[in-house]
């Protein structure tokens, strides 16, 4: 698999990859050309393992376990909004069908018992207008000039960005991107109002790598202190649920103060909201308005 996805690689690259010794790769190259698959090595300075030209093996070759998942990828809804819902349907039915007859049965009934659900709960998954803009952007290696309305005061504002890649999380779709020569940035994808892919080529960053780069700003809005900081003070069921991933602090009575930290105040207004009058926010002074316009709009509305 590892073969069929780069033309040609080297043996301590591999060995590197699957975590074995350089000999045993070549142990494994001679065992699978003595099975048939059409592998072979070139030495010198250019060489390296590659397939001849054009082989590509069957789905035969999963495992039960393997075929089992195929069903359980849970991307289907997810893909519809950046429009290939058609293109993952025809393909999981190729994958389907390409089966052996057991591993394809074991598949269905996983698929019958198991459902898989990647948005959020209470809040569903967000509308986002322009999402399939923003990933021909992605994908077409061209900026795009976009107009975002800000989650701090509702400012509309105009950005030509360099789209880096975009992130599903909990139903809500993030676009990641740079804006001329400033550092990487993330946007609600659903509060771009506006998208134009213009003419102008990204700037071409080979080194980065999007799942990475995401699970270390995620690790730092939970656990570093970095962007939007909050003290709130909790009562107990709260606490509790807050302070899983933070230290609590000072005891207050019944109340509990924490130091929480999220990307942005839209991130904590959000999630404050969700316990009512068991949590209080202390700082900063503006969620503190936030929380309070929201809370005196629902009381209009009810």
């Amino acid at each position: 698999m590892l073969l069929q996805r780069r033309k040609r690689t080297t043996a301590r690259d591999l060995a590197e990859r699957l975590e074995v010794s350089v000999r045993t790769i070549y142990r494994d190259i001679e065992a699978l050309a003595a099975s048939g698959v059409p592998v072979y090595a070139e030495p010198g300075r250019n060489g390296g393992v590659r397939l001849v030209e054009g082989y590509r093996t069957d789905l035969s070759g999963l495992s039960l376990g393997e075929a089992e998942l195929v069903p359980l990828l849970g991307l289907g809804e997810a893909l519809a909004g950046l429009g290939f819902d058609t293109p993952v349907a025809q393909t999981e039915a190729k994958v389907m069908s390409a089966l052996p007859e057991a591993q394809r049965e074991r598949a269905e009934h996983f698929r019958r018992k198991i459902h898989v659900d990647l948005s959020a709960w209470w809040h569903g998954t967000e509308t986002v207008p322009h999402l399939e803009t923003l990933t021909e952007a992605a994908f077409s290696g061209k900026k795009v000039r976009v107009r975002y309305r800000r989650g701090g005061d509702g400012k509309i504002v105009s950005r030509t960005l360099d789209v880096l890649g975009l992130v599903l999380k909990s139903g809500v779709w993030y676009l990641l991107g740079v804006s001329g020569h400033h550092e990487p940035r993330t946007y609600r994808a659903a509060r771009v109002v506006e998208a134009e892919i213009t003419d102008d080529p990204v700037e071409v960053r080979p080194d980065f790598d999007l799942a990475t780069y995401w699970n270390t700003r995620r690790h730092d809005f939970e656990h570093t202190g970095a962007e939007y900081r909050v003290v709130v003070r909790a009562r107990p069921d709260a606490a509790r649920a807050l302070s899983n991933d933070y230290e609590a602090d000072t005891k207050l009575g019944e109340w509990t103060r924490i130091d929480l930290t999220f990307g942005e105040l839209h991130h904590a207004l959000r999630r404050l909201l969700s316990f009512g009058a068991a949590v209080e926010v202390l700082e900063p002074p503006e969620l503190r308005t936030a929380v309070a316009e929201s809370l005196r709009e629902a009381a209009t509305l009810y």
